[in-house]
């Protein structure tokens, strides 16, 4: 499985060191708001691919699953945007400002047969 992580701050870093010990797991690609800035994080992390933004990781086939490291304040669009793209994704707490973009959220996962992982830590 190919994970791509949006984001390259803190907790991306614990998810990049957590997908390296993981059979059938590849740190495949980063996305941050800055294409140097994904560059840096890839190499450092071992992924093969570096975007300067989420929409362009989001397009790449080859990611399977999405793990959201962004600020929380968006959280919900970028996970709306990725399920949209076909992609399966892991999201922090909190998923959404409110229910009804949760069950937005539930909705898009179900409408495009892609799961939509809440993590609470």
């Amino acid at each position: 499985m190919k994970i791509g992580i949006l984001g390259a701050g803190g907790i991306a870093v614990q998810m990049a060191k957590t997908v390296a010990g993981m059979k059938d797991v590849e740190n495949y690609a980063v996305a941050a708001r800055s294409l140097e800035r994904a560059q840096a994080f890839a190499e450092k992390y071992g992924f093969s691919k570096a975007y300067g933004s989420y929409e362009e990781m989001l397009a790449d086939p080859l990611v399977d699953l999405v793990y959201i490291a962004t600020d929380w304040l968006h959280h919900f669009p970028v996970a709306k945007c990725a399920l949209e793209n076909g992609k399966n994704v892991a999201i922090e707490v909190p998923s959404a400002m409110n229910l009804k973009e949760c069950w937005e959220l539930v909705d898009l996962s179900e409408k495009n047969r892609k799961h939509c992982m809440i993590l609470e830590n």
